[in-house]
């Protein structure tokens, strides 16, 4: 049985589709922007996640995405219509913070506008997680497979994963979530694209990381909450984008 069901656009409550549907659904839309090739540019990607509380989440994305945010993050138990709502204001790649353990749920993704999704290592069984990666590849998804710990990691590389997302234990105080970030980033492979969360810090935060070799930083909206978020994603763009924090690492062919 599938975990939670898609909610198609307009509707007030959730419906359930049978896979074949939800499929003949996601081949329907255009190929979505999987931001890969965004991802290994020269300088550091900035994605931010929309605040779904925010009464114009659209708008808001289309302006974090002026202002220079490379891929646009969606949180979860967003709703089918709010990610198809989204996905019509974004022209940047969506990656899709729902946790993703089933194919079901790739699907669902494909479906309503994402070119990304979150797959959690630690929720995913071995076996499973290899057929995520390769089926999310197969339709036109990337999987950023998220990496807590070093175990997480060892297993995102076996399943031959092109993305991680590097986040710290949760409920790690910021000190904790530093170390743990900066313990993780080296052991991750030049060839892989190599995401981070941004901490509290923001601009710091973002710094360090980049001297570390990430290729992006995740804003999360708990981040973006003041009087001018806009502003705030801006100006971590710019930093981002300084010289002084290009990254020269060979690209993968």
């Amino acid at each position: 049985m599938h975990s939670e069901a898609p909610q198609p656009p307009g509707d007030t409550g959730p419906v359930v589709l049978p896979l074949g549907e939800l499929k003949r659904r996601a081949l329907n839309r255009p190929a979505p922007l999987n931001g890969l090739g965004l991802l290994r540019g020269e300088h550091i990607t900035v994605i931010a996640e929309v605040d779904l509380a925010h009464p114009a989440r659209g708008r808001l994305a289309e302006q974090y995405e002026h202002c220079g945010a490379g891929v646009i993050a969606v949180p979860a138990d967003t709703t089918a219509a709010a990610l198809a709502e989204i996905s019509l204001h974004a022209q940047a790649p969506l990656l899709w913070m729902e946790p993703v353990t089933t194919a079901y749920r790739l699907w669902h993704g494909r479906a309503y506008g994402a070119g990304m999704v979150r797959v959690p290592a630690a929720l995913v069984p071995d076996v499973a997680l290899v057929s995520l990666v390769e089926r999310a590849e197969s339709i036109g998804l990337a999987a950023v497979v998220e990496v807590r710990c070093s175990r997480d990691l060892l297993r995102a590389l076996r399943a031959d994963a092109s993305v991680v997302l590097l986040r710290p234990p949760e409920n790690a105080t910021p000190e904790a979530a530093r170390a743990a970030l900066h313990e993780l980033l080296p052991m991750v492979p030049d060839h892989l694209v190599r995401i981070a969360e941004c901490g509290p810090g923001g601009r710091a935060d973002l710094v360090a990381c980049a001297r570390l070799g990430v290729d992006a930083v995740l804003l999360e909206s708990t981040l973006l909450t003041g009087d001018d978020p806009v502003a705030t994603v801006s100006g971590l763009v710019s930093i981002g984008a300084h010289p002084a924090l290009s990254r020269r690492r060979e690209q993968p062919v």
